[in-house]
């Protein structure tokens, strides 16, 4: 069956491929530079600004589908498949992408808002998912240095996935 009857052109397949792939080194380096971050749990979120881009090019069901398959390769590679910090992640990940979403549909903001956006939903994600996890509220503490590190790593994610898209042809953009 040809890739385009289920909506995914071949181009379309290439192209969520390569970002994927894109996404996952990014985060792989990341994993790398872990110690520049002095907080335990916080990223630079760089595999956010494909996400963005993503959601930008392909709309929301088809950047669920990326987010998806980005969350669990990542997990493989890096947390292991449901281990807490996995559970803990992808509480933040599934909480952001909803918001991100809903903002890039309305309109709310530019590519900098639902990068902010998407880092202090990821925050309040993984400490909620924590807070279930270990049975504790005491850790809602930890969310004002979350955020206190989120805000300007969002904004550079959506600085960096607004460069991106005023690079991409403008047809590209109605993919959605």
């Amino acid at each position: 069956m040809p890739s385009s009857a289920k909506g995914f052109s071949a181009h379309d397949l290439t192209q969520l491929g390569i970002l994927l792939a894109a996404a996952i080194a990014l985060r792989f380096a990341e994993s790398t530079v872990a110690y520049l971050l002095p907080l335990p749990g916080a990223h630079l979120g760089l595999a956010n600004a494909v996400t963005i881009i993503v959601l930008y090019l392909y709309g929301t069901k088809r950047t669920a589908l990326f987010l998806a398959a980005r969350i669990l390769l990542t997990g493989l590679l890096f947390t292991g498949l449901f281990s807490p910090g996995f559970s803990i992640g992808l509480a933040g990940a599934v909480l952001s992408f909803l918001f991100m979403a809903l903002a890039v549909q309305k309109d709310w903001f530019s590519s900098v808002g639902v990068g902010v956006l998407g880092a202090f939903t990821h925050n309040c994600g993984q400490i909620l998912a924590a807070m279930v996890l270990m049975q504790s509220t005491a850790l809602v503490s930890y969310l004002p240095f979350l955020i206190g590190i989120g805000i300007p790593t969002g904004i550079f994610t959506g600085l960096v996935a607004g460069i991106f898209l005023k690079r991409v042809p403008a047809n590209e953009c109605l993919r959605k």
